[in-house]
């Protein structure tokens, strides 16, 4: 009876989605180098949530904590009414809120029925504590993601400014 599906606790994720989460994460530059075993444990102790379509994962001018990853739906990232990017399952966003406490550039709408998961700085900063080799990679490998965006957002800025 126990093992009932009638039984089994509503707000845990099963574990096939815990794993799915984990190689989701895997396959993302932030997690680069992390072990398949660190990564599973930071997993089990991140938030899922459900957003519906038009809802908004958060505003421009919010203050981030953390970062999400799409385990299912997409989410438009918008500046104003302009699509900055559509995120499809498997991308992230938002990193930057696990480095620093400030407000987020953007706004991240939920485009349909949307799953993500969160990684916060609480989670990041506890793993620097634990394992300090583990967390210095994971902080490591967010230098270059957002070194790489940043480069990628001046060229974009560079074509703009040429086009006017």
């Amino acid at each position: 009876m126990a093992g009932s599906p009638f039984w089994q606790n509503l707000f845990r994720p099963d574990h096939k989605q815990k794993k799915h989460v984990r190689d989701l994460w895997l396959a993302t530059p932030i997690f680069s180098g992390v072990s398949a075993n660190q990564c599973q444990q930071l997993v089990n102790d991140m938030a899922i949530r459900r957003y519906e379509n038009t809802e908004a994962v958060f505003k421009l001018g919010d203050v981030g904590i953390g970062t999400g990853l799409i385990i299912s739906g997409s989410v438009r990232i918008c500046m104003g009414e302009k699509v900055l990017a559509q995120l499809e399952e498997g991308d992230f966003f938002g990193e930057v809120a696990l480095v620093i406490e400030a407000p987020r550039t953007a706004t991240a709408i939920a485009a349909g029925d949307t799953q993500i998961v969160f990684f916060l700085r609480p989670q990041l900063e506890s793993l620097l504590s634990r394992s300090p080799r583990q967390g210095a990679k994971i902080m490591q490998n967010l230098a270059k993601v957002m070194a790489n965006r940043l480069g990628s957002t001046n060229t974009l800025l560079e074509q703009s400014h040429v086009a006017d």
